[in-house]
């Protein structure tokens, strides 16, 4: 049976101090902006960029895309949708999200936590540990998941984790 791709990631660190008030206008930290790079470029020298993005358009996530596609060195403007509802949006708006997606097979979802987490937590029977941080979802950080159904069959467990992994454990 055909193989579908989801990879989950969680805008990079952003910037707490910024003097910005309002959460959706607050941006990346410069460590965040180096982290978004990084992860690009190990996306794509693994060969597992996405065909199709669906994000948060929240500032930091906008910036993660960018400095995401300034890693990976590919341009992703024409293969990206920013869905209002992925801002801080909760495990049912996630899923809802994905399952209008059906014509797609590689897609991945840049947005927040908890969200994020909790849609891996639903889809995945058995996440493995993050490593040292004790964060299973560290900013930044990506999963990759593949399952045998589309997009707009998804049910709990219905998932495997292919690979996963956050800036901190990456060199720079």
């Amino acid at each position: 049976m055909p193989k579908f791709r989801l990879a989950v990631m969680r805008h990079a660190k952003s910037d707490l101090y910024s003097g910005e008030h309002e959460d959706f206008l607050r941006s990346l930290s410069e460590r965040g902006a180096g982290d978004a790079r990084r992860m690009g470029r190990w996306m794509a020298e693994d060969d597992r960029l996405p065909e199709w993005i669906l994000s948060s358009p929240a500032r930091r996530a906008r910036e993660t895309l960018n400095l995401f596609a300034e890693g990976a060195k590919v341009d992703f403007g024409d293969r990206t949708e920013w869905i209002n509802a992925l801002y801080l949006g909760a495990l049912e708006v996630i899923l809802h999200v994905l399952k209008t997606h059906k014509r797609h097979r590689n897609l991945m979802i840049l947005g927040h936590n908890p969200g994020l987490e909790e849609l891996i937590g639903y889809l995945v029977a058995e996440i493995p540990e993050a490593g040292e941080s004790r964060m299973r979802f560290a900013t930044g950080a990506v999963y990759v998941l593949e399952m045998a159904c589309r997009f707009d069959k998804l049910e709990r467990g219905c998932a495997n984790v292919v690979t996963h992994q956050r800036p901190k454990a990456l060199a720079s």
